[in-house]
């Protein structure tokens, strides 16, 4: 079961993507700061998207496998666009938002707990998520499963 999992062109393609989106964000985090973030190799938000890198490597090794015109890839191709429109859509909006209610809240002296901010994507964030997501099971078909 273990070897089929390891050489499962969609887990490999997916986890091989998931971890260089990570690995990117862990550098830009860090570069950014100047120091060390450790907690960037699991943080959500930055650059790239991890959200959107997971669905679309997901759904474009899904296709390589069972075909582009299957049902499951047009399952997990919607699931990605809907995904994808979250990450730069709604999750960058309720980041605006929220940062608006805690300033009002330290303006205002509230007395109360700011909101938990749920950092969401920029357009061009969620974009270098997709490029990789498309990326990474491209060059894994081609390069280890094309027959």
């Amino acid at each position: 079961m273990i070897q089929e999992l390891v050489t499962n062109e969609i887990v490999v393609s997916v986890v091989v993507a998931s971890v260089i989106c990570q690995i990117w964000k862990f550098i830009d985090k860090s570069i950014r700061k100047r120091k060390i973030d450790w907690y960037a190799l699991v943080a959500t938000g930055g650059m790239p998207s991890s959200h959107s890198t997971f669905v679309c490597s997901l759904a474009v090794s899904i296709g390589f496998v069972e075909g582009f015109l299957s049902t499951l890839f047009l399952l997990a191709a919607g699931f990605a666009v809907i995904v994808v429109r979250d990450a730069f859509g709604v999750r960058h909006a309720v980041d605006t938002l929220t940062k608006t209610v805690n300033e009002i809240i330290r303006a205002k002296k509230l007395g109360m707990e700011e909101i938990l901010k749920i950092t969401g994507h920029t357009p061009v964030q969620a974009a270098v998520g997709v490029l990789i997501g498309i990326a990474i099971p491209i060059m894994f078909h081609f390069a280890f499963y094309y027959p």
